[in-house]
């Protein structure tokens, strides 16, 4: 608001604070604008910051879940280990077993051969004697007189 007075520097000054008064509002303007344009950058920050926060924490969930099934099936593949382990010594133990019996029966077929060897050559020499007394009786009856 200019006065309306005669005096040049009066009406100057009150120009120039008129303008310096619109430059101040300008610039006022600018920088609540500015602020406004930060505050906003900020909270668009925060909420994508919130979505993420929100998707972390789902993925988290999953995660949480994912383990505890993990862990199970860990638990599970324990037993199961444990089982075999088992089994395993119990197959062993047997194989163990099937090799004596094995082992027995090698050692009683050797046996067996030995023993029937022996009986061939007692045959043999049963047959050889048996021949030699054959001979013998052949003898004794060509000695006996005729009938």
């Amino acid at each position: 608001m200019i006065l309306t007075t005669g005096d040049p520097i009066l009406t100057a000054l009150a120009r120039m604070e008129e303008r310096l008064s619109e430059q101040i509002t300008d610039r006022f303007r600018e920088l609540q604008l500015d602020l406004d344009g930060r505050f906003d950058a900020v909270h668009h920050r925060l909420d994508r910051l919130e979505q993420e926060y929100e998707m972390l924490r789902a993925g988290m969930a999953r995660i949480e879940a994912d383990v505890g099934t993990l862990k199970a099936d860990v638990g599970t593949l324990k037993g199961d280990v444990a089982e075999l382990r088992r089994t395993v010594g119990r197959l062993e133990a047997e194989i163990a077993s099937l090799k004596d019996a094995i082992q027995r029966l090698e050692a009683r077929i050797d046996q067996e051969r030995s023993d029937r060897q022996d009986l061939r050559e007692q045959v043999a020499e049963f047959r050889r004697r048996l021949g030699e007394l054959e001979d013998r009786v052949h003898e004794i009856e060509g000695r006996l007189p005729s009938e």
